[in-house]
C-alpha cells in the first residue's frame, strides 16, 4: 500500500502549485466571499476547492492506471467530481436544501452497483443497506460542508478525518481506502497552507462537498463504517446543533458571529454549532476556536483508531 505515497506527494505538490493561480483567476471571475470574522471584512477570493480536486483526482487517476484499480475505485472519482461540479454550480446558482439533498442522493446511487452487503452488531443489513448508502452519501457531503465559516476550519478538520481513515485503512489493509483517504489528506493540508488564518483563499463547497464524497466510498467500500461513524461524530454534532437550534436555514439567513476587537462572541438568538459552543463559553480569537474543533476531531480519530485495532 506505501506504493501509494509517491501519488500522496504528486497530490499535495498540485494542490500546492496550482491554488495560487485558481485563487487568482476566482477573484478575476467575480468569485469572492467576505471574511465575517475580520473587523475589516475583506473579499477573500473563493473556489480555491478546486486546487483540491485538482490534486485529488489527478493523482487518485494516474494511481488507478498504475495500479488496475477496481472500477468502484473509478466510480469513487466519478462520484467526487460530480459533486464537486455540483458545488461550482450552486456557487452560480444557489441550491435550495431540497435541491441539494435530491442532487446527492442521486450521485450516490453511483456507488451502489459496487456495495458489498454488510453485517453491523451481528445483523445481516442486506437490501437496508443499499436503501441507506445514497442517504449517507448525501449527509456526509453535506455534514463536511456545514462545520465551516471559519479560517482553515473545514479543511483542517477534513484533513485530520482523512488521515484518519487513511490510518485506519492500513492497519487494516484495505488498500483503496487508503489511497483514496491518503491522496485527499495530501491535497487538503497542501490548501491549507493558504486557507489557514488569516485566510488567504476560500474554499468553496467544490471542496467542502467533496471531501464527504470521497471520505464516505472509502468507508463504505472498506467496510469501516463503525470507525468512520465516530471519525464523523464532530460533523454529526454541528449538523444537529443547527437543525435543532434553527431547522433547516440557508447560509445567508444565519447571523454571524460578532467580532470584537479581535474576539469572537456567539451571537444573542443565532443559531447554534459546534465552534460556538465553545465561543458560548468564553469570547476567543478565530485561531483558538478553530483549533479546539480541530482537537475535538482528534479526538474521534484516535478513538477510531483504537476501535480499529482491537
Amino acid at each position: 500500500m506505501l506504493e501509494a505515497l509517491p501519488f500522496a506527494v504528486l497530490s499535495f505538490l498540485i494542490a500546492l502549485l496550482a491554488t495560487p493561480a485558481v485563487a487568482k483567476r476566482a477573484k478575476r471571475a467575480g468569485f469572492t466571499g467576505v471574511d465575517l470574522h475580520k473587523e475589516a471584512m475583506p473579499e477573500i477570493p473563493e473556489q480555491g476547492g478546486i486546487a483540491v480536486i485538482m490534486g485529488f483526482l489527478t493523482s487518485a487517476l494516474l494511481y488507478a492506471i498504475y495500479a488496475g484499480a477496481s472500477m468502484r475505485f473509478y466510480a469513487t472519482l466519478v462520484a467526487v467530481l460530480l459533486v464537486a461540479g455540483l458545488g461550482y454550480y450552486d456557487r452560480i446558482r444557489r441550491l435550495s436544501a431540497k435541491e441539494k439533498v435530491v442532487y446527492l442522493s442521486l450521485i450516490g446511487v453511483i456507488l451502489l452497483p459496487f456495495v458489498e452487503d454488510t453485517r453491523l452488531f451481528g445483523m445481516e443489513l442486506g437490501f437496508l443497506y443499499l436503501l441507506a448508502v445514497p442517504l449517507a452519501f448525501m449527509c456526509a457531503c453535506n455534514f463536511t460542508n456545514m462545520l465551516a465559516g471559519f479560517n482553515g476550519l473545514e479543511i483542517g478538520t477534513g484533513a485530520i478525518a482523512s488521515l484518519g481513515v487513511a490510518v485506519i485503512a492500513l492497519l487494516q489493509g484495505k488498500e483503496e481506502s487508503f489511497v483514496i483517504a491518503m491522496l485527499l489528506f495530501a491535497s487538503l493540508i497542501a490548501f491549507l497552507h493558504y486557507n489557514r488564518y488569516p485566510a488567504r483563499v476560500f474554499p468553496g463547497d467544490v471542496a467542502t462537498l467533496a471531501i464527504g464524497a470521497a471520505l464516505l466510498p472509502a468507508l463504505i467500500f472498506g467496510k469501516l463504517e463503525v470507525e468512520g461513524a465516530v471519525i464523523f461524530l464532530p460533523y454529526v454534532a454541528d449538523a444537529l446543533l443547527k437543525f435543532i437550534s434553527a431547522g433547516v436555514m440557508t447560509r445567508e439567513a444565519q447571523k454571524p458571529t460578532l467580532v470584537r476587537q479581535g474576539l469572537l462572541y456567539a451571537p444573542e438568538g443565532g443559531n447554534l454549532s459546534l465552534p460556538r459552543l465553545f465561543l458560548k463559553l468564553k469570547p476567543m480569537r478565530e485561531p483558538q476556536v478553530v483549533a479546539l474543533v480541530w482537537a475535538v476531531e482528534l479526538a474521534c480519530v484516535a478513538v477510531a483508531i483504537v476501535l480499529a485495532m482491537r
